[in-house]
């Protein structure tokens, strides 16, 4: 064929040619000049970065007729055998395909001959992870003290997987996913070399669906512009040719969910059905959205976390700043729930549907501060109403004389009735009402209280007050917690003596705790049990039968 895809067509010769890893560039180029190039080097990343693009221009740099050398000719004879793939010294060997400890024993026979026309006899081993143990442990020896002549060169995506004795014995260096600029910055220069006219946003859509990896946007590159005979390529070609979802229908499926319109979701994702797009990379882009919207919500809009372009990031940026973080966080922590729901259903276009209008539930927050500030204005009038009624007396409601809030009455000596909350009559009452002083009262008692011990105020208030004929008030508190079990214990003695000083009475409070109600209801339930088993007893069943009796006491 005389055709050549983008990808062989432009790929870079020379150490400056290659986009986005300077970290490493810089590395080899200053080994080369300073000859401390090491005997065994090993490049890790993802695919599509330039791992075996470097390795090949690294042998040329160390082959070449001017080297070794960090600016190879590319026109020498060694140079163009290494680029036409037919040089005699460079051997590139597919790790998948040659992974056998008898294929490794016969590279090992092979390093000790000489080379024949280069400099040094090179190996690159590409996805050298795919070797299997023994071929490593048979590698070992002459990767640690290889013959001066000899070079090895390894590439891998998986390095992990590689033995750390493998790992100790090479120089390492990790290549980096390229940022969406460079790669939207390559692809263009690429396209005008080709004499196409795409438009940045599109430029900017096939970078970002490359994903960090020059090799997948020039093979994205070159569909596109196979797929068209005409030299000025549309936004919407690029979207159908690449099978993605426009940006700016990811913009209306978050402002549909934003505002709960569910009629608008489905109506989105018919329209994304329609257009075959896989409906599964299209959850997946939602995901995405959703996680560049948290992030730019979080860290602003120049984060480098998100990989988008800037206009896309402005426009995330003035939405994210009116939704609260909780319900960005909500939301994403319900697309992740239900990722494999999607991913592993048979109707996906169902399960995307639900998951969308599932997202409708969650709640906002946006008004919980407006909510709470409410609430302290409230308190405030509360508070200053109360500041202007004054210490004075206060009127009565007319209410049931047995209800704790009722109309003050003196209590009968002879009898023992329940006292009321708003009126604990003194010592020294006498019958007619009016001579009874309203400042001395249950209720005035509370409020004294309230002033400096709000929670013991709060207590007391749930529970139930009784007076005695000895002159004693007893409170009985229901349901307490053994927290506030202790610190009414802590402020008992306190609250007798105020009791005293103020209604002249004695003060017991007594603490009914629902562990208790809790166990005796359990005894009288086991009681019960036990006494029905006795009953329906063999020997009891049998005694009756004979006696022709009946128990008249269970």
């Amino acid at each position: 064929m005389s055709y050549q895809v983008l990808a062989l067509k432009y790929r870079p010769q020379t150490f400056d040619d290659v986009i986005g890893q300077n970290h490493v560039i810089t590395t080899l180029k200053n080994a080369v000049s300073s000859d401390r190039v090491a005997h065994a080097i090993l490049f890790t990343g993802p695919r599509g970065t330039g791992k075996t693009t470097i390795a090949r221009i690294l042998a040329k740099a160390m082959n070449c007729k001017n080297g070794p050398s960090a600016f190879p000719c590319n026109t020498c004879r060694i140079c163009k055998d290494i680029i036409e793939g037919h040089c005699a010294d460079v051997f590139e060997i597919d790790g998948a395909s040659n992974n056998s400890v008898d294929q490794v024993r016969d590279l090992r026979e092979n390093v000790t001959y000489m080379p024949s026309s280069a400099k040094y006899k090179i190996y690159i081993i590409d996805e050298v992870h795919m070797l299997s143990t023994a071929a490593f442990n048979a590698l070992l020896k002459t990767l640690e003290e290889p013959p001066d002549h000899v070079m090895f060169i390894f590439a891998t995506t998986e390095v992990h997987k590689i033995p750390s004795t493998i790992l100790s014995r090479c120089q390492r260096h990790d290549l980096i996913r390229i940022p969406v600029e460079l790669i939207a910055g390559h692809l263009n220069r690429l396209c005008m070399k080709e004499g196409f006219l795409i438009k940045e946003e599109s430029i900017d859509l096939i970078a970002r669906e490359a994903d960090g990896s020059i090799r997948d946007g020039l093979s994205l590159l070159d569909r596109i512009l196979s797929s068209t005979t005409n030299k000025e390529i549309d936004p919407q070609w690029v979207l159908n040719a690449l099978g993605v979802i426009d940006h700016q229908m990811m913009h209306d499926i978050c402002t549909a969910i934003l505002k709960k319109n569910g009629a608008k979701i489905i109506e989105l994702i018919e329209r994304v059905n329609d257009s075959g797009i896989d409906l599964k990379k299209f959850y997946a882009d939602i995901l995405l959205y959703f996680r560049n919207f948290s992030v730019i919500r979080l860290c602003g809009r120049q984060s480098p976390a998100v990989s988008i372009a800037e206009s896309e990031k402005e426009l995330l940026f003035q939405r994210a700043s009116d939704v609260p973080m909780a319900h960005i966080q909500a939301i994403l922590e319900i697309l992740l729930e239900e990722e494999n729901l999607v991913r592993y259903s048979s109707h996906t276009r169902i399960a995307i549907e639900m998951v969308l209008l599932k997202l409708l539930q969650t709640d906002s927050g946006a008004g919980i501060d407006h909510i709470i500030h409410q609430l302290d204005v409230l308190a405030k009038q509360i508070g200053s109403m109360a500041s202007d009624i004054g210490p004075g007396p206060i009127p009565q409601p007319e209410s049931d004389p047995h209800s704790l809030r009722g109309e003050e009455k003196p209590l009968p000596a002879e009898k023992t009735p329940d006292i009321p909350r708003e009126s604990v009559p003194d010592r020294n009452y006498s019958q007619d009402t009016s001579s009874i002083s309203e400042q001395n009262t249950w209720e005035n008692f509370l409020k004294k209280i309230e002033q400096t011990q709000p929670f013991i105020f709060a207590l007391l208030t749930k529970g139930s007050v009784k007076e005695n004929p000895h002159g004693e008030i007893i409170v009985e508190l229901e349901n307490c917690s053994s927290f506030d079990k202790k610190r009414l214990e802590n402020k008992e003695n306190e609250l007798k003596h105020l009791c005293r000083e103020f209604l002249g009475k004695n003060l017991t409070i007594n603490i009914i705790l629902q562990d208790n109600r809790l166990n005796d209801s359990l005894e009288q339930k086991n009681e019960i049990k036990a006494r029905q088993a006795a009953l329906n007893h063999p020997l009891v069943v049998e005694a009756q039968r004979l006696f022709n009796g009946e128990i008249i006491n269970s």
